[in-house]
């Protein structure tokens, strides 16, 4: 579970903020909520987070952090290259440290991992935890780079224990890690295995979904998992879509059809270049941007799957529907439902969903949110940004699970709760918020100060109509 992430001069968060899990224990509204630490000591963490703000106040630079970090933990970094790291760029920062921080458990141990670093090099890095079955904070590794780019690491025993070969083993590893790459990342690609955990935690239980991106093995999981497919159908019902069914079929691929754009030599270079791949799935995505899943069969015959929607016939027939042919609206709500099904099927995910009412009813965010949170168990984490104003009840979501982004004059932003703020119980916490009352709302200025009068508008709409 994540319990903490902090971040230092990236994009719009010039200065250090702190995004937290951890539920206020006092706070005994939806208590039943409530996770404890899988480290023990008696903290709670909460399950689900909204994320407020005005437009352009933060919240997907927050979503680019994790994307960034993560990404920079689990490829790394060419050698001579600089890191892409982006700092706050309405200042002299750009020299300055950016900094990164999680606090996450994972397999009954709780992690302090973070580094800083600039364009040039990684300036710091440290991993720290309280291991399985323990009480105390241990420290696995301490890294820093000098300005003149040498490398100093500090191994706790976790890693060296008591043989001297392993010590060696470690200290080249150390002398080894370029200026540009992360330890960590060095160290995994070396096979230090007290490190996986840390590693599997960003590839394997951190997903991260913007805005824009849609479920890239949709139609194969439907194809495979038949209880996919009947809770996705069931959900699109429930949701009133209009949908009374889905399913994903095995097809012939005709380029033609649905690639019509493609040339004979880019068909025959794609068709070569798949059959001496190790997968046998690939996505491609034609020119109106819809997404196809081919695949490849024991005679290297390409498939295609396509996911087809089923709507009910005046004559109580079902009649079949391509995913272009449904609202951008239903084409959403499809991509979003495999993370219920996700929540409710794995023991260990932390789901960040940038925008969740992005082409929603708000009636349909309310639905998928307390979904969520019926699908949320264990240690199971969603996380997601939001302008709908719908959800901030406070008979659907705990204070300490509602978050705002705010950004100053300077253009930086900041981040708090709403568990910060003394509120009544029975305080209408949309209503507040709209009127200013917790921040992190756009500030509109007087419209008359653009010039315009009744007579100006009047005339444009005019001007417009014909």
């Amino acid at each position: 579970m994540l319990i903490q992430l902090t971040i230092e001069n990236f994009l719009s968060f010039r200065d250090e903020v702190t995004f937290s899990m951890m539920g206020v224990s006092s706070d005994r509204q939806h208590a039943d909520r409530l996770i404890e630490d899988a480290a023990g000591k008696g903290r709670h963490v909460v399950t689900i987070a909204a994320i407020y703000g005005a437009n352009a106040a933060g919240k997907s630079n927050l979503i680019k952090a994790l994307s960034f970090a993560k990404e920079l933990i689990l490829e790394g970094t060419r050698s001579n290259r600089s890191i892409p790291v982006a700092t706050f760029k309405l200042g002299d920062y750009t020299k300055k440290a950016s900094k990164f921080e999680f606090i996450f458990t994972h397999q009954d141990a709780r992690y302090s991992y973070g580094f800083k670093l600039n364009r040039e090099q990684i300036i710091e890095e440290w991993l720290h935890a309280i291991p399985p079955g323990k009480k105390k904070e241990v420290m696995y590794f301490e890294r820093i780079t000098s300005s003149d780019r040498k490398t100093s690491v500090d191994y706790g025993s976790p890693l060296t224990g008591r043989s001297s070969k392993r010590k060696q083993f470690l200290k080249f590893i150390a002398e080894g890690t370029r200026p540009n790459q992360l330890l960590l990342t060095e160290a995994i690609d070396k096979n230090v295995d007290a490190l996986l955990p840390v590693a599997n935690w960003f590839e394997q239980v951190l997903t991260i979904i913007s805005a824009e991106s849609d479920f890239a093995n949709l139609a194969i999981f439907a194809l495979s998992d038949r209880s996919f497919t009947d809770f996705l159908g069931e959900f699109l019902r429930l949701a009133g879509t209009g949908i009374d069914g889905i399913d994903a079929r095995e097809v012939e691929l005709d380029f033609d059809r649905y690639f019509p754009a493609m040339s004979k030599v880019s068909r025959d270079e794609f068709f070569e270049e798949f059959l001496e791949r190790d997968e046998n799935a690939v996505l491609m995505e034609d020119t109106n941007g819809n997404q196809y899943l081919i695949l490849k069969n024991e005679d290297n015959r390409l498939k295609m799957i396509q996911l087809i929607t089923q709507h009910r016939h005046e004559n109580g027939n079902l009649i079949d529907f391509m995913m272009e042919e449904e609202s951008e609206g239903s084409q959403r709500i499809i991509n979003l439902i495999p993370v219920l099904f996700i929540l409710k099927q794995s023991h260990e995910e932390v789901i960040f969903i940038d925008e969740l009412d992005r082409q929603l009813h708000p009636l349909l965010s309310q639905l998928f949110v307390k979904a969520a949170i019926d699908c949320t168990h264990k240690a199971n984490q969603l996380i997601f940004t939001t302008h709908d104003t719908n959800l901030l009840d406070l008979d659907l979501l705990r204070r300490d699970e509602i978050w705002f982004v705010e950004k100053d004059r300077q253009g930086s932003s900041s981040l708090y709760s709403l568990a910060e703020f003394k509120t009544r119980p029975d305080l209408k916490i949309e209503k507040g918020y709209l009127n200013g009352r917790f921040g992190a709302i756009p500030f509109f200025e007087n419209p008359e100060s653009l010039g315009w009068n009744s007579r100006d508008i009047d005339s444009a709409m005019e001007t417009i109509e014909q």
